[in-house]
């Protein structure tokens, strides 16, 4: 009778016999020379698996949309100023990490980073959770609190990024093509999915506090940590014949050379100043609470309702198929956010303010998916972690800065004035942007 060891051997040996064409059958090499058959799910499974540490990170990311700003502004009863400063706290990291996180992705190995962060922040989260259910939190307890978890979202985000290229190549041996663009629609669908959760079960906090759902913001880490163990050990691109700060150096050089991306990381900078920073983080909440009267529901179902339309603008992206002028789209996009932010400044009742919210939120899931499809397109293979790395730089680091000075800017004004500044701000930008490059002519990589 053949040993367990000497089938496995023989079925190898047949395994490298069989027809290339057999359509449920699928050969790839193991250690040790060994070729093994696997059925096609189980190539796909990885991206499963990319999917579910996409929606564990954004649903612990949504949920702390809602809890961090109803933290300092409800809770804590902090003034505009404290809570533009502490929204800095949040997204400084981005900017001080980002570029050196995205060279660490290439040299180290992304399921290696994935794993020790989305770890760190569970603990985080934990931890402020019980600051807060026992008393003990302070403004400045949570400042620090928000500088650490933004570093861990400075390491996360270029490592899960640039991943999705490999676990895409691993999906596509299943004999089922899926191209880049289908998958980043794919995962920003299951981003904002994971989002909406997360701002919805912050809804929670009007009734039992803040507190005991940072506990459930750490749970949503932890289903990333466990879905990361899962995920195939993905090759580090680079060796480290180079300097690491060459590394950095080359990433930043290949992005202002590049007409498209650097177009692209232009228009976020505008965003994450003017947008996200400014209007996003501080107008909102000061709304809420100042104009509306309002607290922790209203600000969750506003922010649920926003990425409501972002998910259905990108379900029908992945519906109706390919963007053929991504740039174009992108660029479209964006002036419905400008629209948006000119619609804040206007007298209107919250029902008047929910579907504005909806409205632009349609725009911006269109937006998000494409300008990152787009510079994933156009970035080297070699290079995608270090690219990705000053993309999002673009967007993460202009927000510190767009959140500090909306935080003055609209104590002194009130909010409703104040948002004419990144209206007026990012449509100056983007006429600069489609008079002065290519963006507008950019076509779908095949």
């Amino acid at each position: 009778m053949p040993s367990k060891a000497l089938n496995k051997r023989m079925r190898c040996l047949v395994a490298l016999h069989l027809p290339s064409g057999l359509p449920n059958l699928l050969r790839t090499h193991m250690p040790g020379g060994c070729v093994e058959i696997q059925n096609q799910s189980n190539r796909s499974a990885p991206f499963g698996a990319y999917l579910v540490i996409v929606a564990g990170w954004f649903f612990g990311f949504g949920l702390q949309t809602t809890l961090f700003p109803g933290i300092v502004y409800f809770t804590l009863q902090e003034t505009p100023e404290r809570l533009g400063l502490a929204q800095m706290a949040l997204t400084a990291p981005m900017l001080l990490f980002l570029p050196a996180a995205g060279v660490l992705a290439e040299r180290r190995g992304r399921r290696r980073i994935l794993i020790i962060f989305y770890g760190l922040a569970a603990t985080l989260a934990a931890i402020l959770g019980g600051l807060l259910i026992s008393g003990g939190l302070t403004y400045w307890l949570l400042v620090i609190y928000a500088f650490a978890i933004g570093s861990c979202g400075a390491f996360v985000l270029p490592a899960r990024d640039s991943a999705i290229n490999g676990v895409v190549q691993i999906a596509n041996r299943s004999g089922k093509p899926l191209t880049l663009q289908q998958a980043v629609v794919i995962a920003s669908l299951v981003q904002f999915a994971g989002q909406i959760t997360g701002m919805a079960v912050g809804y929670l906090a009007r009734w039992t506090g803040p507190g005991i759902l940072l506990f459930a913001q750490a749970a949503g880490f932890l289903i990333g940590v466990i879905a990361t163990i899962g995920l195939p050990k993905l090759k580090a691109r680079r060796t480290v014949a180079t300097h690491a700060f060459q590394d950095l150096y080359d990433g930043i050089k290949t992005v202002l050379q590049s007409p498209v991306i650097s177009s692209m990381t232009a228009v976020m900078v505008a965003v994450g100043f003017f947008v996200v920073g400014g209007a996003f983080f501080v107008v909102i909440p000061v709304l809420v609470r100042d104009v509306y009267g309002a607290g922790y529901g209203t600000l969750s179902s506003l922010l649920v309702l926003f990425w409501i339309g972002a998910f259905i603008a990108n379900a029908l992206l992945a519906k109706f198929g390919h963007i053929e002028r991504p740039g174009r789209a992108v660029m479209l996009a964006q002036v419905v956010t400008v629209i948006s932010l000119g619609g804040l400044a206007l007298p209107i009742p919250l029902a008047g303010l929910y579907a504005l919210d909806f409205f632009w939120g349609l725009g911006a899931g269109v937006a998000i998916s494409l300008s990152r499809a787009v510079v994933q397109e156009n970035a080297p293979a070699e290079m995608m972690a270090r690219i990705m790395s000053v993309y999002q730089l673009g967007l993460f680091g202009g927000m510190p800065a767009g959140a500090a000075m909306m935080g003055f800017v609209v104590a002194a004004f009130g909010p409703r004035e104040s948002v004419i500044i990144p209206m007026a701000g990012l449509a100056i930008v983007l006429i600069i942007i489609a008079v002065f490059t290519p963006i507008l002519s950019v076509r779908r990589q095949t």
